[in-house]
């Protein structure tokens, strides 16, 4: 019962975020299959590729196996999975967003009481999710299309991205319906789905012994729809059943449950807290905790595997002419070095600056802030409490990558020099999050994805030859680039460091003038 009015209605909050992150995972499917064709123009560099990179164990493990030799096959193994955790992550925060969110914060007990359905919040939810994604297919099949990869390739493409997404969305569909907390809740789901992708790729890197593993997870099910590669359409056939059944199953437990709860009672805490969480500092790591440890050790995976097994691999590659395009655009014949540039900046860029800013804006949904503040607590130590963490956590971050990195050469200090270059980077996101919390209120939100959203954009637009080196310079990362373009020594950085303070300065000052609307 008026399922299409809550339609509308999340159609117009979302104006702004969901053509974002479609717009992004699309210009990165562009930019990837352009990347591809000056990096692997002939079908003997791509196999070169395929034989000397396959056999990386880590690339194995977090992106795939390809399916052919062509252009969209590479492209497709380099970036296919990358897309699906995109569209996967994005369809789980906007489902938990528009139902469980809503109920922490009191708008689903505001819009129950008008004659709306029991369920009609969750199927607008669902309707709204599935349908971006569906736009989402429909627009990677026109980029590859146009780029003359065909239409079966880019089309198989589209539906990986957009089935990853209708997955996120029924896992979501689930867990909001068990926890009370909307954060507890999109952690769960994408959880379930990070532990099914890494079931598929333990299956993919272990050769085809265990192919049957990566089958008994709908994750195995997507890569192996084998887009560019005598595609498996029926295995959409069986992603859309098995979203249909993680529906299904929303559903009835939505049933059973009451407004406002979960069908799993939440652990009581201690009577009395300890010592360490009585301030800003101790609420904030209350808060982060779990988040910033499971960041911190899947930074350390990829760096320890990439640096245990890549290095000897790569040798063999840069010996093939394979990364001579790289090499002349960051200034180094060493196929190492140039590709875990290529790695860290990638992981600083789309990762750290995405957990950096979902860490500020966690200020706006804090439950106990109001209670918080009315004791002997200012707003700037509260704010600067959770900010140690957007700053100190994607340091750690690159430190153990940094690590990871230097086992395989036994370099350490080149791998920490590799990394932790990227950090004030990272800071500048944080910091104009800051600024557009303190600021904008509840705009703020909006204000701070597109900045990540336009540094990306600049990033693919100079990778697409539709930038130019000034304006791109206008993103923070361009100053910490992986190419020659950039200079990222002291005085960079530092400038990087003291910008990111500004930033953070603005927002403090703009949080204490105005009314604490969360």
């Amino acid at each position: 019962m008026n399922t299409g009015t809550l339609i509308r209605l999340i159609l117009r909050r979302d104006r702004v975020w969901q053509p974002l992150w479609i717009l992004s995972v699309t210009l990165f499917v562009a930019a990837t299959v352009t990347t591809i064709r000056e990096l692997l123009p002939t079908p003997e560099a791509r196999r070169d590729y395929f034989v000397n990179i396959i056999d990386n164990p880590a690339i194995m493990l977090l992106q795939g196996p390809a399916y052919g030799d062509s252009v969209g096959a590479a492209a497709a193994q380099q970036r296919g999975a990358a897309t699906t955790i995109f569209a996967a992550l994005a369809s789980i925060l906007l489902v938990v967003k528009h139902t469980r969110s809503d109920e922490e914060q009191g708008r689903r007990e505001l819009v129950g009481s008008a004659a709306v359905g029991r369920h009609a919040p969750l199927t607008a939810a669902l309707a709204v999710v599935l349908g971006a994604n569906l736009v989402l297919a429909l627009l990677i099949t026109v980029v590859g299309a146009s780029a003359g990869l065909g239409l079966a390739g880019p089309l198989a493409w589209g539906l990986m991205a957009a089935s990853a997404g209708w997955l996120g969305a029924g896992l979501a569909a689930v867990t909001v319906q068990l926890t009370r907390s909307a954060r507890t809740a999109g952690a769960a789901a994408f959880a379930v789905f990070f532990a099914a992708y890494l079931v598929r790729g333990i299956s993919d890197l272990a050769g085809p012994g265990l192919e049957w593993l990566g089958w008994l997870v709908p994750n195995g099910w997507i890569l192996r729809a084998r887009a560019f590669g005598a595609e498996r359409w029926w295995v959409f056939l069986l992603l859309a059943a098995f979203v249909a059944a993680l529906a299904w199953l929303a559903y009835t437990l939505s049933a059973r449950r009451d407004l406002g709860g979960g069908l799993l009672a939440p652990r009581l805490g201690p009577a009395r807290a300890p010592a360490a969480l009585r301030g800003p500092l101790g609420l904030a790591w209350r808060v982060h905790r779990g988040a910033a440890l499971a960041w911190i050790a899947g930074a350390a995976f990829v760096g320890a595997g990439l640096g245990l097994a890549g290095p000897s691999v790569l040798e063999q590659f840069g010996q093939s002419g394979g990364l001579d395009h790289w090499a002349r655009r960051t200034g180094t014949d060493d196929p190492v070095e140039i590709f875990f540039r290529l790695v860290v900046y990638e992981l600083a860029v789309f990762s750290m600056s995405l957990y950096a800013i979902m860490t500020v804006l966690r200020l706006r949904g804090e439950g106990a802030t109001e209670l918080f503040l009315s004791g002997p607590v200012s707003r700037a130590r509260w704010v600067l409490g959770h900010l140690a963490f957007a700053a100190a956590v994607p340091g750690a971050m690159l430190v153990v990558a940094g690590l990871g990195l230097g086992l395989g050469s036994g370099d350490v200090g080149s791998g920490l020099a590799l990394t932790t270059v990227v950090l004030p980077g990272v800071w500048v996101m944080a910091g104009v999050a800051v600024a557009a919390y303190g600021l904008f209120r509840r705009a703020g939100t909006v204000v701070a994805w597109t900045a990540l959203a336009l540094a990306i954009a600049l990033e693919l637009g100079w990778e697409l030859r539709l930038v130019n080196d000034q304006v791109f310079m206008i993103s923070p990362f361009a100053h910490v680039h992986y190419s020659t373009l950039a200079d990222p020594g002291p005085g960079t950085l530092l400038g990087l460091t003291l910008v990111a303070t500004a930033f953070t300065a603005l927002g403090l000052y703009g949080l204490r003038r105005r009314d604490l609307t969360l």
